[in-house]
């Protein structure tokens, strides 16, 4: 697969800024995350059909996806970030214009439900994505920190980016001694698994596998893990990353495993590294990570060790 790289976002670029999955509830953190970006250097162009509802989604997926194809075809338009999750981008998959998105690579930022485009769009074209903040969820909220200025790093910088470290004893150093480098493919579990068996999952072989998940029951969460492995994915799986599974709790009173005894009996006998413990998922300033970059594990160091640029010169 040809692998294609976005160029740095500088200040006075243009971001647009769309709605791919469900609708806009609180308009006043899209105001507030616009004014964030203002205050950075950034130009702002919203989406044509950005305040559009259509019960749990942006509009009819003709228009959020005229707004996400709009946006590939403007030559101005160098950046383009999602306002928020839900519901929804996996039905814009089949009505992407794929041959402008290989003709002028953009960083295209989201995650949660933005998986499937991330995804799908690089098994189409190879173009890296960005699995990070939103307009109105993380940049209209208050984004700061150690995640702020990993992000603005991660879509600016044609350098190596620094590794990610993980928490303490968080490495299954798996059976094999098998290497643990390969492409990041993944993001929202039940989007991944989703995408499995699909033509928008890519086909890639040597994958780090990158999982999150919030407000699922752990025996859900068991019954995905088994049918991407049953569907081969493991066998095409170099390592696996696990960030946050926020809320994926038991129902009070239920008999249930927990979400370390399942991920011990999943990977048990997995002969590649599972690191744990990514500050990564569905929480308050959740590190970005880079959709389809060649990285490895690093089971001595406890951290996802980036192995080439994100963007290009």
């Amino acid at each position: 697969m040809h692998i294609l790289k976005p160029h740095p976002l500088k200040k006075g670029d243009v971001i647009g800024i769309c709605a791919p999955s469900s609708s806009i509830d609180k308009a006043d953190r899209l105001e507030r995350g616009i004014r964030y970006l203002e205050r950075l250097g950034y130009r702002v162009e919203l989406g044509k059909n950005i305040f559009r509802r259509r019960g749990y989604l942006a509009g009819t997926d003709r228009q959020r996806a005229d707004d996400l194809n709009g946006f590939f075809r403007d030559k101005k338009v160098r950046a383009i970030f999602t306002a928020r999750g839900g519901y929804g981008s996996q039905r814009l998959l089949p009505l992407l214009d794929y041959r402008a998105i290989r003709s002028d690579p953009k960083i295209l930022v989201g995650y949660s439900d933005v998986t499937a485009l991330h995804l799908g769009i690089f098994s189409k074209t190879g173009l890296l994505g960005f699995s990070g903040p939103m307009v109105t969820s993380h940049m209209g909220k208050g984004f700061g920190g150690p995640a702020e200025e990993q992000f603005w790093r991660t879509v600016s910088s044609t350098g190596v980016l620094p590794p990610i470290q993980a928490g303490p004893c968080s490495v299954r150093p798996g059976t094999g001694g098998r290497p643990s480098s390969g492409r990041i493919l993944g993001g929202n579990l039940s989007l991944v698994a989703a995408a499995v068996g699909t033509p928008y999952f890519p086909p890639t072989r040597g994958i780090l596998l990158l999982l999150e998940e919030i407000d699922e029951r752990p025996y859900r969460i068991d019954r995905t893990l088994q049918q991407m492995n049953l569907a081969g994915l493991f066998k095409r799986t170099t390592g696996v990353l696990l960030g946050n599974f926020t809320g994926c709790t038991p129902k009070r009173g239920a008999s249930s495993l927990s979400l370390n005894e399942m991920f011990g009996e999943i990977f048990g006998s997995f002969p590649h590294p599972v690191l744990r413990g990514i500050r990564y998922g569905h929480i308050r300033n959740s590190l970005t990570i880079p959709i389809g970059l060649r990285a490895r594990i690093d089971s001595r160091g406890e951290k996802l060790v980036f192995m080439e640029p994100a963007l290009s010169p």
